[in-house]
């Protein structure tokens, strides 16, 4: 009976090893203001008043009784532009991953104009976050989240005419993250969705050179090189989030003034 029950044991320790992710949706509660899951035992803020030193992200736990402020970052000057990834994914009853979504470093500015257009990109900031005893808070992974750029196309009525009153190059790039087993914390599959209109766009080429727009062209297209799925996997040497394959240059859609690299 002993052997029969630790072969039972043996099969099933190679699953159990595995961390199965249990991702929690976070919804604004209209009791306290904050963003909690559906039992409200896990809730996340962000402190932009600056009573007593605090201001940014926090977390808090009903039933653990604790309170978490986990931005490590105090060179930034204020909270307003960030807001509460709708998500955690649960470790344990202590702990989760955590986020908030905000400004690029170092502008912390929502958009930047510049002269023929502008440019805006949110970063997502991910913390493993304790509230048990004691507690605790790191930053292991910083991922672009979403990106903006529009660029002045049109200077006269024959370019307006030319692009068929499509007066802007317009670039835009989105990320989902979605939990998946992995070996001491749960893997995080990034996929990136990036597009250009009008197709054929450039942000290292002169609009103005381009013959007239056809038809075609008017809709948006799917930028290949930097729409993918990568596998983030946990490095426990480093305790972070790297990537398991190379990330592409994505400068096009997510640098404010990109350089074309030779």
């Amino acid at each position: 009976m002993s052997k029969l029950f630790a072969l039972v044991i043996s099969a099933v320790l190679p699953a159990a090893a595995a961390a199965q992710p249990d991702v929690e949706p976070l919804t604004l509660n209209a009791a306290n203001q904050l963003y909690c899951n559906a039992q409200t035992d896990w809730c996340v803020g962000i402190k932009t008043d600056g009573k007593f030193g605090e201001n940014g992200p926090f977390a808090t736990s009903r039933t653990l009784r604790a309170e978490r402020l986990f931005w490590d970052s105090p060179e930034v000057p204020d909270f307003k532009h960030f807001s509460v990834w709708p998500q955690l994914i649960r470790l344990d009853e202590e702990r989760a991953l955590v986020g908030v979504i905000g400004p690029q470093e170092p502008d912390f500015e929502p958009e930047t104009p510049f002269s023929g257009g502008s440019f805006a990109r949110r970063d997502l900031y991910v913390y493993d976050v304790t509230l048990g005893e004691p507690t605790g808070a790191n930053l292991v992974l910083v991922l672009p989240y979403t990106a903006d750029a529009s660029i002045r196309a049109c200077f006269n009525a024959a370019d307006e005419q030319k692009r068929a009153g499509q007066c802007s190059d317009v670039y835009r790039f989105t990320t989902a993250v979605k939990a998946l087993p992995g070996r001491d914390y749960p893997d995080l599959q990034v996929t990136t969705h990036a597009t250009r209109s009008p197709a054929g766009a450039s942000r290292f080429a002169d609009s103005s050179a381009r013959p007239a727009l056809t038809r075609e062209q008017l809709a948006p297209q799917v930028d290949s090189a930097c729409s993918y799925t990568v596998t983030y996997a946990w490095q426990a040497d480093a305790s972070v989030y790297q990537p398991a394959t190379p990330v592409p240059d994505c400068a096009e859609f997510l640098d404010t003034a990109p350089v074309r690299k030779p």
